[in-house]
């Protein structure tokens, strides 16, 4: 408004100029264009020049105004679009959300191209479409999904993996991650869902080889990790064991990373094969070395049935255990298994008294049954049979609570354990 005061003023001055000039009559203006000869007062030239330039000012103006009406009607519009778009893709993650999958997928798929975010629309469509079972919908919104926005290759390969593990596809969900680990080496998803598929493949080697980037780029926990590292190592122990080949077992052990080959839990899982293998021992050995460094129930229990050459030398180490472990009901167990080996069944029948003194361990019953049964009292020995099975059923039971109550939540850990009476027997000489 200013502005045109402004300008309105500027006009007058120049017009009043311009009528001075015009009374005093002064000077004129000669146009000669070819042939034809214009000539006209000075006054009327100025005149006719301000009304041009005044008429041009205010056409400019007029097709600013036109303009600018015509932009905002533009922009007027494209918001509109965007704003129903959203709305409609609100719709659409609502009915994902409450499981209508072919509403979602429908709606999701309308409004991506009036979607600020098209690569949210077609990635959910593809999540309904899977849901319902439409392979060849999912990859074509997938398809639209890569195409509609970059740098989103990795977002898309985890939803398609995901997707491609939900229905049990899990080699084809193996070769889209390794595709996605190409782009992105140290990311944390891939990496969790690349541990997930080489679970479900029983492939061990590569897990173990993927292990340390899970540890260093924090995609587990470092407790994980290790829960983890010890599954695949018992699974490949188990693999070995399968096919009842000794020297396929002890060079799996010796294939195992050096860290985990003083883990109490994998040591008594190879000692327990070897046992089954006959490798009395080596497995002797092995459980003789770990039992030096650390003091582990399982491991104790075990060393019992490892019956190995010199046997005085088996039952020294046990009762020097003993000095430092007397509270231990299995390692008395263990040292009556071994004097039983040896013939001493009045030693062991001490130790097995002293034992259940303790606490009733699984094996007492059977074991003392057994030294009743050589002595002829029969009586004793069916009466210890028959307290061995009832109070073996409890006492699983409580320990199955209690190892679920413990277990890891990333690895449920299986028993690696067979009961000691199953394999005592074999092994008594």
């Amino acid at each position: 408004m200013r502005r045109i005061f402004v300008f309105v003023l500027i006009i007058l001055a120049i017009s009043a100029v311009l009528f001075s000039m015009l009374e005093n009559g002064s000077g004129y203006v000669l146009i000669v264009v070819g042939d034809t000869t214009i000539e006209m007062a000075f006054i009327v030239a100025a005149a006719i020049n301000i009304l041009a330039f005044t008429a041009l000012y205010f056409l400019v103006v007029i097709l600013r105004m036109l303009f600018s009406t015509r932009r905002g009607v533009l922009a007027w519009a494209k918001n509109h679009r965007r704003q129903r778009g959203l709305n409609r893709t609100t719709q659409g993650l609502i009915a994902f959300v409450e499981g209508r999958w072919d509403v979602a997928r429908k709606t999701l798929a309308k409004s991506a191209d009036n979607s600020s975010t098209p690569l949210i629309n077609y990635l959910f469509a593809a999540r309904a479409s899977s849901a319902v079972g439409d392979a060849k919908a999912v990859d074509d919104f997938l398809k639209k999904a890569e195409l509609s926005t970059q740098g989103a290759d990795v977002a898309i390969s985890l939803t398609q993996a995901e997707l491609q593990i939900h229905n049990g596809q899990y080699e084809q969900a193996l070769a889209t991650l390794l595709r996605a680990k190409k782009i992105a080496s140290h990311h944390p998803v891939v990496l969790a869902a690349l541990m997930k598929v080489y679970r479900q493949l029983n492939d061990w080697d590569s897990l173990l080889h993927l292990l340390p980037s899970l540890k260093k780029y924090n995609a587990l926990s470092a407790i994980d990790v290790k829960n983890l590292e010890r599954e695949a190592c018992s699974a490949k122990l188990m693999r070995a064991v399968v096919s009842h080949e000794v020297n396929g077992l002890l060079s799996c052990w010796k294939s195992l990373p050096s860290s985990v080959k003083q883990d109490a839990l994998l040591v008594a899982c190879y000692a327990e094969q070897l046992i089954i293998a006959k490798q009395y021992e080596q497995a002797e050995r092995l459980l003789r070395s770990q039992l030096q460094r650390e003091f582990d129930e399982p491991l104790v229990r075990l060393y019992g049935l490892a019956v190995a050459d010199p046997l005085a030398k088996q039952l020294a180490f046990a009762e020097q255990l003993l000095k430092s472990h007397s509270e231990s009901a299995t390692l008395r167990l263990t040292v009556a298994r071994i004097c039983l080996n040896h013939g001493l069944q009045e030693k062991a029948q001490q130790y097995l008294e002293e034992s259940l003194g303790l606490e009733w361990v699984a094996g007492i019953f059977s074991e003392l049954a057994g030294i009743y049964a050589s002595q002829g009292d029969y009586k004793k020995s069916v009466e210890c049979y028959v307290r061995e099975m009832p109070e073996r059923s409890s006492n699983s039971a409580a320990l199955c609570k209690a190892d679920l109550s413990t277990t890891s939540p990333l690895v449920k850990e299986k028993s690696l354990f067979t009961s000691a009476d199953d394999i005592q027997q074999p092994l008594r000489r």
